[in-house]
């Protein structure tokens, strides 16, 4: 039943009192007869305000004979008419009446009754199944209703007509109009709990005004909600409470309906919104207003009854019906403080942990320390960051400041990119399961990154990480060679599992290096033809292996990450790698280009740093920046290899390939693309390195988006480059540190940096050098 708001009681009653039309069945049948062209017996329905019928027509046909009350206006009623042939048309299977028209096409015919009063009429079909409210509802009930609730909302999303711009009584969003009525509550207590309640909802139309808002059905509640025998969802009827409002608005209606048939909130609170969120995701501030909505249509509902219940003494018992449960509901949803209400609700949807904006907390670096292992797992800079949320280049952290990104090379095409948040919530809400059904992303994937191989390359193993990729490349290189050792150079790192932490030659002294891992040294920066030639490469790999023997090994895998960053970022020339691979292939080893930081476009020339040599290794292993933060990875590698590494060994990861990492790493591959990422590394790197060099007069080294600035303590007044990263810190820039001492200033950012990003980056730079402090604020 709609009830206008007006603002005046007074008003209102006016409305409530309106008679019902004075039209019986015998008038009703003849109305369907002459109107409509259908013969029928008809039946009188319950109804407060409208005269409606069962009619049974002639043909076997169930249909609904609707006559409004004289006080509805015909605007409404023509937008509850659009609405539905609205919904029928964007969605044909949602089971909601239809309309019949008359016999001159129209959706509804105006009738004078008998004592001159004006009437809307309409024929509507019959939807099955019984009230939701007069059945016993399942378990499984809430799951129904709540993707029922947000099905008929996006079917409704497009849909506009003037007459929704009205404000109604029953919206929880403006239920502090209403609070004249708290002065017939009869019991004290309650007038109270609810006259502090109106207070706290004052809040409600400025926190709900910019949120997701159309037409909507206004009324999605268990009254007006059908189900079948076996207790789902077969239909929603009473489109006459229409108007403009909150989505989450109209969610909250549908769900305090079902909460205040319940004894706890929770359970079914949850339930609702799994099949809401099923359909629809929440905003997380919508979910920060859920409860506070509820709890505002269950005080309408109190108020609304104090206020109807003397109009209709002959009707108290209908009109009082919903009181118990509100009450009960209120009660218990009151208890909580607002902000641990919309915890509670964030949590049942999964928005908990998504604010972007959360306070800092004194107590975290104390609690990670207690539960993370202490150093185990350290943080960077003396004074740890709170981060809270990146965007595009940028990160913030809890304290309101932004830092220029210049190090993390995972999100390639920058901090929560739209198009990959998208992929990834999408895919998630869909579908994640693990690689062994046949799904398409996975062998899309698969495909795609082929594609930008060497020929010889043609198989894709999917993993978690860059370590794993790795860890399997050492695998299939034992099974394909026979053989048990591994070459890399004196300052590598290729991850951290049991056998590929052995590989990563940065993290213990020459002393630990166990037998079956040797190392070379790569050409140093500003070395001579002879140390960095095909020679020296071949010479290298070959006293590696001599080591190898003398330990009771032989090569197995040369590992070598393409941009040599563990090293300090090094340039060696082509014929330098290509004689690493030749020499590999001569002794029988196989060859890996560990492209987990360099791959992706950061070269700036190709998707690959190994293409720029002209390479065709055994061996490919992506990582970090694959999924833009997702964690995803991949090895690629010649059939042969796998074929021959399933014959004695096989393996499989649960995660690894599933639809989600695939649909995140595919949108990378989308974005670096269509968005011609590489030329921009290329060309802004550049710019980069040449300003660092030539404005400043340091040593720099790189391609792409990598660099690599030496930092000499005696040229530099004394400051390191682990000193220089705190500094920037200070100025709102993070990089991070590399070389054998971490005397190289590591800048890696993501793709997407501009012109304009590299003199942020400059000026800062500058600034740590001169020792100016940075501006408040920065």
């Amino acid at each position: 039943m709609t009830t206008s708001q007006t603002g005046t009681p007074d008003r209102r009653t006016a409305l409530l009192l309106e008679p019902a039309p004075a039209i019986g069945a015998q008038a009703a049948a003849g109305i369907l007869r002459t109107r409509f062209g259908i013969e029928a017996t008809l039946t009188p329905l319950r109804s407060e305000r409208d005269s409606n019928f069962l009619a049974v027509a002639t043909d076997g046909r169930h249909l609904i004979l609707k006559v409004s009350n004289s006080a509805d206006e015909p605007a409404v009623i023509d937008m509850e008419n659009a609405a539905m042939r609205h919904v029928e048309a964007v969605d044909p299977a949602f089971p909601i009446p239809r309309i019949l028209p008359d016999r001159n096409g129209a959706s509804a015919t105006t009738v004078e009754a008998p004592d001159g009063r004006l009437h809307q009429v309409r024929v509507l079909t019959v939807v099955a199944g019984s009230a939701a409210d007069q059945s016993a509802l399942s378990p499984r009930f809430g799951t129904d209703f709540g993707s029922t609730c947000a099905r008929l909302s996006g079917a409704l999303r497009g849909f506009t007509h003037p007459a929704a711009l009205r404000q109604l009584d029953w919206d929880p969003r403006v239920v502090t109009g209403l609070r004249p009525f708290a002065a017939q509550l009869p019991d004290a207590g309650r007038r109270e709990l609810v006259e502090g309640l109106l207070d706290r909802f004052d809040i409600l139309p400025a926190a709900t005004a910019t949120l997701p808002a159309f037409v909507l059905h206004g009324d999605v509640t268990l009254s007006n909600v059908l189900v079948d025998d076996g207790g789902q969802v077969s239909g929603v009827i009473d489109f006459g409470d229409m108007h403009h409002t909150a989505r989450v608005s109209d969610l909250a209606i549908g769900l305090a309906s079902l909460l205040r048939v319940t004894a706890e909130p929770w359970r079914p609170a949850g339930r609702f919104l799994d099949g809401y969120q099923q359909m629809t995701p929440l905003e997380p501030e919508e979910v920060e207003v859920l409860g506070e909505l509820v709890l505002a249509r269950l005080v309408a509902t109190v108020l609304i009854s104090a206020w109807r219940a003397p109009l209709h003494p002959e009707n108290h018992a209908y009109v009082t019906s919903l009181d118990e449960g509100s009450w009960r509901m209120i009660e218990l949803l009151s208890r909580p403080s607002p902000a641990a209400l919309a915890d509670r609700f964030h949590r049942l949807c999964g928005t908990s942990r998504t604010a972007a904006a959360l306070p800092p907390d004194p107590t975290l670096l104390a609690r990670r320390r207690a539960h993370l292992g202490g150093t185990l797992s350290p943080l960077f800079y003396r004074e740890p960051l709170q981060v809270v949320r990146a965007s595009g280049a940028w990160v913030h952290t809890a304290d309101g400041r932004r830092y220029l990104d210049a190090y993390n090379n995972v999100p390639v095409v920058g901090h929560s990119h739209p198009a990959v948040v998208q992929a990834i919530s999408r895919q998630a809400g869909t579908l994640n399961i693990n690689s062994r059904y046949l799904h398409p992303h996975v062998v899309e994937l698969a495909e795609r990154l082929t594609a930008t191989m060497p020929p010889e390359l043609d198989t894709c193993v999917f993993v978690n990480s860059g370590s794993e990729a790795n860890d399997l490349a050492w695998r299939m290189a034992l099974a394909h060679t026979g053989n048990s050792g591994a070459v890399v150079t004196d300052h590598a790192y290729h991850g951290v599992t049991a056998a590929t932490a052995p590989l990563s030659t940065n993290a213990y002294p020459a002393s630990a290096r166990p037998g079956h891992v040797a190392v070379f040294v790569p050409p140093p920066p500003g070395a001579d033809a002879r140390q960095s030639g095909r020679g020296a490469a071949t010479d290298g790999i070959r006293r590696a292996r001599a080591a190898l023997r003398q330990a009771g090994h032989d090569v197995a895998l040369v590992a070598v990450d393409t941009i040599f960053s563990s090293v300090g970022v090094l340039e060696p020339g082509d014929d330098y790698m290509r004689g690493l691979v030749d020499e590999t292939h001569a002794l029988g080893g196989l060859f890996l280009a560990d492209e987990v930081q360099a791959g992706f476009g950061r070269g700036g020339r190709s998707l690959w740093r190994f293409q720029d040599f002209g390479l065709t290794p055994d061996f490919v292993t992506l990582g970090k920046p694959m999924g833009n933060g997702h964690p995803v990875a991949a090895l690629v590698t010649r059939r042969e290899i796998a074929e021959r590494f399933v014959r004695v060994d096989e393996y499989f990861s649960t995660f690894g390939g599933n639809p989600v990492s695939c649909a995140a790493a595919l949108t990378v591959l989308d974005v670096i693309e269509q968005t011609d990422l590489v030329e921009r590394s290329g060309r802004v790197g550049e710019q980069l390195r040449t300003e660092i060099r030539q404005g400043m007069g340091l040593t720099v080294r790189g391609h792409g988006m990598f660099a690599g600035i030496d930092i000499r303590p005696a040229e530099t007044g004394g400051v390191t480059a682990t000193e220089l990263a705190e500094r920037l810190r200070e100025r709102g820039v993070l990089v991070g540190t590399t070389g054998r001492a971490d005397e190289v200033l590591k800048v890696r950012p993501p793709l997407i940096w501009e012109s304009e990003h590299v003199e942020l980056f400059l000026t800062a730079l500058k600034d740590s050098f001169d020792g100016r402090r940075p501006a408040d604020g920065a």
